[in-house]
């Protein structure tokens, strides 16, 4: 398997795949899985990177880490553009995601503040090993929450953690603020 078929594949297993079926057309990602052979190079994917981000963890400065991991979060939400079918349409994107996703969207306008709380059940990407994964990881979902929500509003946002399924919570949770 291709380094592009792997992360097509990779896509369509997790959470990019989760946000693809928001587009309300059959995905074809979802067809493709990973013959029975490939699933230990999978295996040993998710432990390559529960290892590199636990090294990055420990060797580098916490703040350049986040931002590392945020722009593959922001990749991640490129190689989707499911938000930008919801260009300028929030509530459309809060109830596809409530419909296809199960994700609750709670929406301050006067404060311009959302909160985004994630399903309960494992960690959507692909790419974790729930055993190994620093929830350092969890800056990826930030980067995909902000590359999504500034389509949408057609502006810039800030996002944050609140709680992560890495971190020790049921839920992963996301404050986004429209700037």
């Amino acid at each position: 398997m291709d380094r592009k078929q792997f992360l097509k594949v990779a896509c369509g297993l997790g959470a990019c795949g989760c946000a693809t079926k928001l587009t309300g057309q059959p995905l074809v990602l979802e067809a493709l899985e990973p013959p029975p052979a490939e699933e230990p190079r999978l295996r040993f994917a998710r432990y390559q990177v529960a290892k590199l981000i636990g090294f990055m963890g420990v060797g580098l400065p916490a703040e350049a880490c986040a931002g590392v991991i945020e722009q593959t979060g922001r990749e991640c939400a490129k190689l989707t553009q499911l938000h930008a079918r919801f260009k300028n349409d929030p509530e459309g994107y809060f109830a596809a995601g409530r419909t296809n996703w199960g994700t609750e969207f709670a929406w301050d306008k006067e404060k311009g503040v959302i909160t985004v709380t994630v399903a309960e059940g494992p960690c959507g990407c692909p790419l974790v090993d729930a055993q190994r994964t620093p929830a350092l990881w969890c800056n990826c979902s930030v980067g995909y929450q902000k590359e999504s929500f500034e389509t949408v509003f057609s502006r810039p946002v800030k996002a944050r953690l609140l709680a992560s399924k890495l971190g020790g919570s049921k839920r992963c949770v996301f404050e986004v603020t429209l700037c």
